[in-house]
């Protein structure tokens, strides 16, 4: 179920925000990650697909083809 607030926030917040696709899942999203008590965000589930590719790239452990395969990518 989901309720709908009014908040005061700054005028730059939302101009920020209004070029989001989905402002609510936004919000909720930051909410989420600022509320939580155990701290469980990470990293992984806040990176885009190219910084998780480029990570992956980075390491000493990966396969030399799937390396080339992503530096390929990136570099497009």
């Amino acid at each position: 179920m989901r309720v709908n607030r009014t908040f005061s926030i700054p005028v730059d917040l939302v101009h920020d925000l209004r070029k989001k696709h989905n402002q609510s899942e936004t919000v909720t999203r930051a909410l989420r990650k600022y509320l939580d008590p155990q701290g469980h965000s990470t990293q992984i589930e806040d990176a885009s697909t190219r910084q998780l590719m480029a990570a992956l790239a980075a390491r000493d452990n990966c396969d030399d083809t799937l390396k080339k395969l992503l530096l390929h990518i990136l570099t497009k």
